[in-house]
């Protein structure tokens, strides 16, 4: 560290004044002053970790713990670290456990680091990189690793693939008083690149590729308000207390896994005994419908958005009719009029001609006679009418990043984007994600000798005291034209 901000103060310093010097005399602009300042700073940082990061291996190498339990192996093994500053290159020694036979190969400076055997980013860039890849592409991702150099789309999404959300739910000193909790669900319906590997997406009868994958969205939240004022003609709701879900979660098991962490979030966060119902709100498909034997005290409601769908397919060719025909419809819907609804539609298919029209016109009665539980309960409990869409939902949170542009995912990568959106919409800093990751490993990975080792490095480190050797290094920091440069070392060092 000393001889880093020697260099800095010595040297770059000199430049810097140089270059002011020409701006002064309007030979150079603010513009390369900044630019130089930037770099050079840049430089410093990079070359600080550096030169810690050897110190620390030096004295790891002279330490008593190590002494006792790790031989040396080999030296300078040179490693690079992408950090925001840019690349830090160091080496480090390479040790083998006693007793293990030279099979027990180990860094052990990068293990007091946290750093992972083939890492090759910080967990600072990492999350620069991975904010970015949720919210643009992986290109972006790459940019944003580092201010001074890129990472390759691969390496994003490498680092995507491996990054899955797994974080305690936050804990509330008072646990929220609601009668009412809702449940919005949709899914997104996103194109595969792949399954396992190139080429091997089947195409069906009509020559179209199967390759769609679904990743679902739940929200979890407890009322609404209506932000376009009560006299607007579209309301706009506003939820309130919201809590998203997301993932692909395939198959039966996985869809219980999805409904279990809705479950465990509504038990931390709700006073369930004075809880008196849950609305699931969403098109009744399966998934959907299962979270019924999964979330305690809860009914499914069929979601408006996705009636409006069915009963437009249903009335769009009846021309002059197709008002009072929808009208219609949506008093049956209202009244939970099983056989009126089968009047109307009777009526409809009769006025329908062509016999693909008659087949959607048919299509949507089943979905509506399928769901019927969903359409009653809206006429009998009020509570659960509850006027949101699920589309600007779903739409906001994975379409405008997964299916709204021409691309093609893996299931892994779908899914992990869908939980990072869903995280990061929940308030969730990525940086705090990593650092969790992180603790956790080293806590399952830490034994008691590297506890013992980085003990002795702590009573060390407490020794080191490079301001007083700074501080009286530097030649002509006591003139008087220097007092500028003495204020800043003083102030860089704490004094």
């Amino acid at each position: 560290m000393y001889n880093s901000i020697l260099h800095f103060l010595k040297k770059d310093i000199i430049e810097i004044e140089k270059v002011v010097g020409k701006v002064l005399k309007d030979e150079k602009d603010v513009d390369d002053l900044t630019d130089l300042v930037h770099e050079k700073v840049l430089k410093l940082g990079t070359n600080l970790l550096s030169e810690i990061y050897e110190k620390l291996d030096e004295q790891i190498r002279e330490s008593i713990v190590r002494k006792k339990h790790w031989n040396i192996e080999h030296r300078n093994q040179q490693k690079t670290i992408l950090t925001i500053m840019g690349e830090v290159k160091y080496k480090r020694t390479g040790y083998y456990t006693k007793g293990s036979g030279k099979k027990d190969y180990i860094y052990l400076l990068d293990k007091v680091l946290g750093y992972e055997p083939g890492q090759r980013m910080c967990l600072g860039a990492a999350a620069m990189a991975l904010e970015e890849a949720v919210e643009s592409s992986y290109r972006k991702g790459g940019k944003r690793a580092s201010i001074t150099e890129e990472v390759s789309k691969q390496a994003i999404k490498d680092l995507v693939h491996s990054t899955a959300v797994k974080m305690p739910i936050p804990k509330l000193e008072k646990k929220k008083k609601k009668k009412h909790v809702y449940i919005l669900t949709d899914e997104d319906h996103v194109s595969a690149q792949f399954w396992k590997e190139k080429g091997d997406l089947r195409h069906d009868s009509r020559g179209y590729k199967t390759n769609t994958i679904i990743s679902k969205m739940i929200c979890v939240y407890d009322g609404a308000i209506n932000i376009s004022g009560p006299l607007s003609k579209a309301p706009r709701y506003e939820l309130k207390g919201k809590r998203y879900f997301s993932g692909v979660y395939k198959g039966t098991k996985k869809n219980y896994e999805l409904w279990k962490e809705v479950s465990d979030y509504i038990e931390a966060t709700y006073d369930t005994e004075y809880l008196e119902q849950i609305y699931i709100l969403g098109d009744g498909a399966n998934w959907i419908k299962a979270g019924c034997e999964y979330i305690a005290d809860s009914k499914f409601v069929l979601d408006k958005f996705h009636m409006m769908k069915y009963i437009n397919t249903s009335v769009s060719h009846l021309q002059d009719s197709t008002w009072d025909a929808k009208n219609e419809i949506w008093e049956a819907i209202d009244r939970a009029d099983k056989e009126e609804l089968k009047s109307i539609y009777n009526r409809i298919i009769n006025a329908t001609e062509s016999e693909s029209k008659q087949e959607a016109v048919l299509g949507s009665l089943r979905y509506f006679m399928n769901n019927w539980d969903g359409i009653k309960i809206r006429h009998e409990e009020p509570e659960g009418r509850f006027q949101c869409s699920a589309e600007g939902q779903v739409s906001h949170l994975l379409s405008s990043r997964l299916s709204s542009r021409p691309m093609g995912w893996s299931e892994l990568g779908c899914h992990n984007i869908s939980q990072l959106r869903a995280y990061k919409k929940n308030g969730g800093e990525i940086i705090d994600l990593l650092k969790y990751k992180k603790e956790k490993q080293k806590k399952e990975e830490r034994r008691a000798e590297q506890e013992e080792l980085i003990k002795e490095l702590r009573k060390k480190q407490s020794g080191w005291d490079y301001s007083e050797i700074v501080s009286s290094s530097i030649p002509g920091l006591e003139k008087s034209s220097m007092k500028w440069m003495r204020g800043l070392v003083d102030h860089a060092l704490g004094l």
